[in-house]
């Protein structure tokens, strides 16, 4: 006898064990997707798409001249299987020297690219990337050939695109595009043969372009100094009070270093004006040169920036510094003195600046906040109408006796069998007909009532003693007053599990929103976050980092009506 209870408790302490791993496993496995989605925030989008997956983003490189090589993108330069040692030791040499000289070939022909800094790090990194595509687009028998033939396949195999791919994962440079000038009225013009010139005791180097699109390269170096002064001087077009905007073109080397621009007005003697001349136009925050792509660089002089102009830099007036005045010489003419200053920060700012570059950009690319106010609007009050006319449906259907009552619930529940999909049309040519499209009204009213809600409540109202209602009455309480200080109080758990439950999907509402809104100033986050990713555009980043700032009024709801939460789905459970 003691020894069966010895098995029955051996037996009953695996049986828990084995359960407690099991539920430390499915909770492991319901958080691996919150921490790529928290991980992959802070992550560029080299580091998203890497191969092999990188889990946690990586801390940017400190930088102190450019251009610079990335190194270690790719891995070594490994022997193929298919090829012994002593054959691969005599076919290394030939064969990476000639994957290069193909490879520059292709750089040279390109006018974006043959602006270079050579160096041995580049070739080596080139090398590398290169023969990582090779390998396993390669046939397998081609190794069984002679060295020459292997050779000739393996150039024949180095294309431009893919030159061009390698080419932009290696090799960081910071250039400039073709400076506009935006008036007023919203007219562009190009200022073409723009000279820029590095300041006196400035460690740096400007290579003009033959490229189109590249007006200048420039190199730097910080080993002396942590701040490099670029100047030019153009003519003015338009009145400075007349400019709106100055939009610089910039490939930056992802170096997370700071551009700032700073723009001086300059009158000859005799047509001074004091209320222009001397006035200086510096940012309020400078531009980040966090990607290694093109990026515009906008800085905003007059005028109100739109709904989707965040990102531009708005210049404040100040006057003109001594250093700026001595930079300046005798320069005479309507003309604008540029300067871009670029600034090396401490490197607990660079990783910073790289962590949130997600988030600082999901604001500026996107009226986050104005998704984020449309979508606590309707999802607030598409709940509370279905806490309202649920609950008093469902004490309807529990306490009040009239005929068709059970017709009407059966029907009630029948229609949770319906899927949403079904009532698309019918539901968008009710909302065109009473001219509803593209409101909040057609997107909160139609869901105040759900099948789902009406049953849940009326499922607890039910539980309550109708003799406690009775006695509510001949005390000369109200109908209304009895569904208020009786039924309301009584059902709060059930209520929370609603609440939780109806906001959830009503923040979460995708298509419906997206059939009905027209506006982008109206979209809710879904729809959103969902514009973030498209045939044009693949910024996962900051969709990843939008995700998860939209998680946080699910969790903030959830942890304020957890206990009734918990209440409404485990009343009743246990009889006593």
């Amino acid at each position: 006898m003691n020894g069966n209870k010895r098995n029955q408790r051996a037996g009953t302490k695996i049986f828990r064990g084995t359960g407690y791993l099991l539920l430390v496993a499915a909770a492991f496995c319901t958080m691996v997707p919150l921490l790529w989605l928290l991980t992959s925030s802070f992550k560029t989008a080299n580091e998203i798409f890497a191969v092999p997956i990188q889990w946690f983003p990586s801390f940017p490189p400190r930088v102190a001249s450019s251009p610079y090589i990335v190194e270690d993108a790719y891995p070594k330069i490994e022997k193929p299987e298919m090829v012994d040692e002593t054959a691969w030791e005599a076919l290394q040499p030939p064969l990476t020297q000639a994957i290069w000289t193909k490879a520059q070939t292709h750089i040279v022909a390109n006018a974006q690219l043959s602006n270079y800094v050579p160096s041995q790090k580049l070739q080596t990194e080139m090398i590398e990337g290169l023969w990582q595509q090779l390998v396993t687009s390669l046939p397998d028998e081609i190794w069984d050939r002679t060295q020459t033939s292997i050779i000739a396949a393996v150039q024949d195999a180095v294309i431009p695109e893919t030159v061009d791919t390698i080419w932009g994962s290696v090799y960081r440079e910071v250039a400039f595009g073709t400076l506009q000038i935006e008036d007023l009225d919203f007219n562009r013009t190009p200022v073409e043969d723009v000279k820029w010139e590095i300041a006196q005791g400035t460690d740096a180097r400007i290579r003009p372009s033959v490229d189109t699109q590249t007006v200048a390269s420039l190199s730097y170096d910080f080993q002396s100094s942590d701040t490099l002064h670029v100047t030019t001087t153009i003519p003015a077009s338009v009145p400075i009070e007349r400019i709106r905007r100055i939009t610089l073109p910039i490939r930056g080397d992802a170096s997370y270093h700071r551009l700032s621009l700073t723009v001086t007005v300059l009158q000859p003697e005799e047509t001074m004006n004091t209320a222009t001349n001397g006035i200086t136009y510096q940012p309020i925050r400078p531009f980040v040169l966090e990607s290694a792509l093109w990026n515009d660089a906008v800085w905003r002089l007059h005028g109100i920036p739109g709904e989707l102009e965040a990102s531009h830099i708005t210049m404040q007036q100040t006057e003109t510094d001594n250093t700026i005045q001595s930079m300046i010489g005798a320069e005479t003419g309507n003309q604008l003195f540029l300067q871009l200053t670029i600034h090396q920060p401490p490197y607990l700012s660079i990783v910073w600046d790289k962590f949130t570059s997600n988030y600082r950009n999901l604001w500026q690319t996107v009226p986050y906040n104005r998704y984020f106010i449309n979508s606590v609007f309707i999802a607030t009050a598409s709940t509370l109408l279905t806490l309202f006319f649920c609950s008093l449906g469902g004490y309807a259907f529990a306490k009040y006796q009239f005929r068709g009552q059970k017709i009407l619930f059966g029907i009630l529940l029948a229609s949770m069998m319906v899927p949403f999909q079904v009532l698309l049309v019918p539901l968008f040519g009710l909302m065109y007909d009473i001219g509803w499209l593209n409101s909040y009204k057609a997107i909160i009213i139609p869901f105040s009532v759900g099948a789902f809600g009406v049953f849940l409540m009326r499922q607890f109202i039910v539980t309550i003693p109708s003799e406690l209602i009775d006695a509510a009455r001949i005390d000369g309480c109200s109908e209304f007053g009895i569904y208020y200080r009786i039924v309301l109080p009584i059902i709060k758990p059930a209520l929370g599990a609603l609440t939780i439950y109806s906001f959830l999907g009503s923040w979460n509402g995708y298509l419906w929103p997206l059939i009905i809104l027209r506006d982008e100033v109206k979209y809710t986050l879904p729809i959103g976050l969902a514009n973030l990713v498209g045939i044009y555009r693949q910024d996962y980043g900051m969709l990843m980092a939008g995700t998860l700032l939209s998680l946080m009024p699910i969790v903030i709801l959830f942890l304020a009506m957890q206990r009734e939460f918990v209440q409404g789905i485990t009343l009743g459970s246990v009889k006593e």
